[in-house]
C-alpha cells in the first residue's frame, strides 16, 4: 500500500552519474571510436577547402547508428578550426535534417534563415519557391568564400526539390541565372537509405556521389569498446558487473551494430537497478532490458527514423504476415496498405511506389524478401517478411501516431498467427459496411 502523504522521489542515484552520455543523440562525446578509416577519406575529401581549391560534393550512408552525424560534426569543426587559423573563407550550415521539412518551400526557407539575423527571417509563407531558392543564393553569395551546406537524411528531402538541391545548388555558381559570381558551393549528404542514390537521375548521381563515404555496422569488440566508453561516464564506480557491457554489446552486434540500440540497453538496464533498490548492475538486468528494448526501437522508427509511407509499408507488412490463409506478396501488402491509409486519412501512393518503399525498409534490415519463381506459370513473386517480431512492431505501433492506423483486431489476429490457427481472414475493404465494422479504426 502506498502512502499518499510521503513523497516517493529521491535526490539520490545509486546507479547513475551522469546520464547524459546515454543519450546519443545530444551528446557529442570527446573520442571516437572505430571510424579512422571514414575520418581519413572525410578528410581527404575537404582536404581542398584549405588549401584553397573548391570544395567537393560528398555523400555518406550507412545505417542508423553507426557514427555518421558524429563523425560529420567532428570533422566540420575541425575544418572550422583549420581554415580560421590558415585564413580561408568558409562558411558552414548544418546539419540540417530533412526529416523535419515536408515540401522544398519549407527546407529552402530554413536554409536561407540559417545565413539571417533574428529580426530579418524568412515566414513559413508569402512567397513562390523560386523566390526562396533566390534568396537563398544572394546569402549565398553575400558571405562569399566556401560555403558548405550539410544535409541529414537526404533521403527525406521532397521529390520535387531533389535536383535543385543535388544538382542544381552545388553548381549555382555556374549558373548564369544566379547572382552567385564569387562564391564556392559544397554539399554534403547523409543517408541511412544505402540505395538512395542508385534512384536518382544520372546527371544528379554524378554530382552527389564525387566522394562516396560508406560506414558499416560495429561489430561485437568495436560496441564493446563504444559502449564502455559511454558506460564510464554514464554510471557511478563499481555498479557494472563485469558481463553489463560485454552482453550489451553482443545483444547489439546481433541485431544491426548500432551504438544506439546499445545504449539503450544499458539505460534501460540501469533504470531496472534502481527500480529494484539495487546498487548493482546485473547481466539479468541486461536481459531483462533486452526484452523490452525491441518495442522502444521500434517506437523510434516509427516516430524518428520512417516517413510516413513507410511506417504505413511497415505495419501493412507486418499485418499481411500474421493474416492466416495468404502470403505477404507485394499484391497483398499493398492492398492492406491502401486500406491503413485511406482509413487512417493518409495519402494512398502507387503500387509502384510501394515497390520503393519496401525496398528503403530492405535497406534499413526491417523487411527482408524471398524471391519465387511460378516455374511454368511463368514470372515470378516475391515473399515479404520482417526482422522484428510483429508483437514488437504492432505494440510500437500502437503507442505511436499510426495508432489510427493499426486494425481494432489486429490483436485477436495476432494471437491466432501466433497459435497457428487457420481462419479466413481478409484485408480491410472501407466501401464495404462489415469490413468496415471488423476492422475499425480508432
Amino acid at each position: 500500500m502506498v502512502d499518499l502523504g510521503d513523497n516517493p522521489f529521491d535526490t539520490t542515484d545509486a546507479i547513475f552519474e551522469w546520464k547524459q552520455p546515454l543519450k546519443k543523440d545530444t551528446f557529442s562525446p570527446e573520442t571516437i571510436f572505430h571510424r579512422d578509416e571514414e575520418i581519413s577519406l572525410y578528410i581527404n575529401a575537404l582536404q581542398d577547402v584549405v588549401v584553397g581549391h573548391d570544395p567537393n560534393n560528398i555523400f555518406v550512408f550507412g545505417p542508423t547508428g553507426v557514427g555518421k552525424t558524429a563523425v560529420t560534426k567532428w570533422v566540420r569543426d575541425k575544418l572550422q578550426e583549420k581554415a580560421a587559423e590558415e585564413g580561408v573563407p568558409l562558411h558552414v550550415i548544418g546539419p540540417i535534417n530533412c526529416r523535419n521539412y515536408r515540401s522544398a518551400y519549407s527546407l529552402v526557407t530554413s536554409l536561407v534563415n540559417e545565413f539571417r539575423e533574428p529580426d530579418n527571417k524568412l515566414p513559413e509563407s508569402g512567397y513562390s519557391t523560386d523566390n526562396v531558392f533566390e534568396f537563398l543564393h544572394e546569402e549565398i553569395e553575400a558571405v562569399g568564400g566556401n560555403v558548405l551546406i550539410i544535409l541529414d537524411e537526404i533521403d527525406n528531402i521532397p521529390p520535387d526539390a531533389r535536383n535543385d538541391f543535388l544538382y542544381d545548388l552545388p553548381r549555382a555558381e555556374a549558373n548564369e541565372n544566379t547572382p552567385i559570381e564569387t562564391a564556392k558551393i559544397g554539399l554534403i549528404g547523409i543517408s541511412n537509405d544505402l540505395k538512395f542514390v542508385d534512384v536518382l537521375e544520372p546527371k544528379v548521381k554524378s554530382t552527389l556521389g564525387e566522394r562516396e563515404i560508406k560506414f558499416g555496422p560495429y561489430n561485437a569488440n568495436e560496441l564493446r569498446d563504444i559502449l564502455g566508453y559511454y558506460a564510464d561516464m554514464a554510471f557511478r564506480d563499481g555498479v557494472l558487473q563485469d558481463e553489463v557491457v560485454p552482453l550489451a554489446a553482443a545483444f547489439s552486434a546481433q541485431e544491426r551494430g548500432d551504438v544506439r540500440q546499445g545504449l539503450r540497453i544499458l539505460e534501460k538496464a540501469g533504470e531496472y537497478a534502481r527500480m529494484s533498490d539495487g546498487n548493482v548492475v546485473t547481466e539479468e538486468h541486461v536481459r531483462q532490458a533486452t526484452e523490452t528494448i525491441e518495442t522502444d526501437e521500434l517506437l523510434d522508427y516509427f516516430e524518428d527514423d520512417l516517413s510516413s509511407q513507410q511506417a504505413l509499408t511497415y505495419l501493412a507488412t507486418t499485418l499481411a504476415i500474421i493474416e492466416p490463409g495468404h502470403e505477404a506478396t507485394t499484391k497483398r501488402v499493398y492492398n492492406l496498405y491502401s486500406s491503413i491509409a485511406e482509413s487512417s486519412n493518409r495519402p494512398v501512393k502507387s503500387e509502384r511506389k510501394l515497390y520503393e518503399f519496401l525496398d528503403q525498409l530492405s535497406m534499413q534490415g526491417l523487411v527482408r524478401s524471398a524471391e519465387q519463381n511460378l516455374g511454368i506459370k511463368g514470372g515470378r513473386k516475391f515473399i515479404y517478411d520482417v526482422t522484428d517480431d510483429p508483437r514488437d512492431i504492432l505494440n510500437a505501433a500502437l503507442k505511436s501516431s499510426y495508432k489510427n492506423a493499426v486494425p481494432s483486431n489486429a490483436k485477436r489476429v495476432l494471437k491466432s498467427h501466433l497459435e497457428d490457427e487457420a481462419s479466413e481472414f481478409q484485408p480491410p475493404d472501407t466501401s464495404d459496411p462489415q469490413q468496415r465494422n471488423l476492422w475499425k479504426f480508432t
